[in-house]
């Protein structure tokens, strides 16, 4: 695993022309913040689930969506005072929002359209569950080498104007950030 500073201030220090500091020194205080904050969530979200009745094996998609639904709803209910930028700051959402527009101007034109035509159209609300009758499009993979690694129960998705990331076994949102093209 890639550590945080080295793979955002990469790509984005190449769109930094002349800067004065390197950039994974620069943004090093961010992207540590970044990581302690998602730490930090990662707790929150085993002590919630662990909070909860376990799931035996199971195939049935009822049960499966039930503890879904009970894990989002716990863990709204343990962050009701969270608001956007408390995961990804001002100061690491800037660097995303470089590092996607980097990429996103680096495409052709038809990827570019593609791309967008997969992309769901909603505008996110921290803790709302993942609405159902969106796709969750496929991140670019070249994107996601220069984001910061994840833990598996996190991962970032792009939507039509904004990156968020995502609690997956929960199907919730946990943060976003605006104007990301």
């Amino acid at each position: 695993m890639t550590p945080i500073g080295v793979t955002v201030a990469a790509i984005v220090g190449l769109a930094i022309e002349g800067a004065a500091q390197a950039p994974a020194t620069r943004d090093g205080p961010a992207l540590a913040n970044f990581g302690r904050r998602v730490a930090a969530y990662v707790e929150l979200h085993k002590r919630v689930a662990n909070s909860l009745p376990s799931l035996t094996l199971t195939d049935n998609p009822a049960e499966i969506a039930g503890r879904e639904a009970a894990l989002g709803g716990a863990i709204r209910a343990a962050r009701s005072g969270a608001r956007r930028g408390d995961i990804m700051t001002p100061q690491v959402a800037g660097l995303f929002q470089r590092a996607i527009r980097i990429d996103f101007r680096r495409r052709s034109r038809e990827e570019r359209q593609a791309m967008m035509e997969d992309i769901p159209r909603f505008r996110p609300i921290v803790n709302q569950t993942y609405p159902s009758e969106w796709p969750l499009a496929t991140f670019p993979a070249g994107l996601l080498e220069v984001m910061p690694p994840l833990p598996e129960i996190l991962e970032y998705r792009l939507l039509s104007e904004s990156l968020i990331l995502r609690d997956v076994p929960a199907n919730i949102v946990v943060d976003f950030i605006l104007n990301v093209y």
